[in-house]
């Protein structure tokens, strides 16, 4: 389904939007940038891509494809494993859009989440309530996610806990350095839906199934 940000409702019929914010359909969203943080609540879920306006056809149908396979794929990991239920996720982050979509996300697979706005608060949650997966954002205020990953690998407590570093600079000594103080992966932004659920499933990932 393709749809049209701004398009307007007609007579007594809601927008298409709307239809959107209620359905489970996969649906890629066309519209500008101003339209996509206004309605980031309702495009920011599993089944939906966004795009921007003016698109290229090619790169229409590849954010078509995109969503479809995701959806597909997704879905059949959640349906084959009943062990999401119950399992407990920081997400440390100091961007209200990155916390809103990463939770959609989370939400959509099941888990529990818990928000931290900044590397400290990261930390004193993850020694309190021992989650079994962490997402920090590298650039966070108070301690950045470099600093959080070191504090936590040198606890005996979280030492062993995944963690996923997520940024938005595509920097190689970036990563590297990210993976040489202990992360499990490395996110780039902007990511989609289906590349996180990837990342994540392979992170948490049973010994025995890999």
């Amino acid at each position: 389904m393709l749809r049209h940000a701004s398009a307007a409702g007609v007579g007594d019929q809601p927008a298409p939007i709307e239809v959107i914010a209620h359905s489970r359909k996969p649906v890629v969203i066309i519209g500008s940038f101003e339209e996509l943080v206004t309605r980031f609540a309702t495009i920011a879920h599993l089944n939906r891509e966004f795009i921007l306006r003016p698109c290229k056809p090619e790169d229409l149908l590849l954010r078509a494809y995109r969503v479809l396979r995701f959806v597909e794929r997704a879905e059949a990991a959640i349906r084959s494993s009943g062990r999401n239920g119950g399992r407990r996720v920081v997400v440390a982050d100091d961007d209200p859009t990155t916390i809103a979509m990463i939770s959609a996300i989370l939400k959509h697979l099941h888990y529990e989440c818990e928000i931290a706005h900044d590397g400290e608060e990261a930390v004193y949650f993850a020694r309190k309530n021992r989650p079994d997966l962490m997402l920090l954002d590298v650039s966070m205020p108070h301690m950045n996610g470099f600093e959080a990953l070191t504090a936590l690998r040198g606890g005996m407590a979280t030492r062993a806990t995944p963690i996923i570093l997520v940024s938005a600079h595509r920097d190689e000594a970036e990563v590297v350095k990210g993976f040489s103080l202990g992360a499990d992966d490395y996110v780039t932004k902007p990511f989609n839906s289906g590349e996180l659920i990837a990342r994540i499933s392979r992170v948490l990932r049973d010994p025995e199934e890999i």
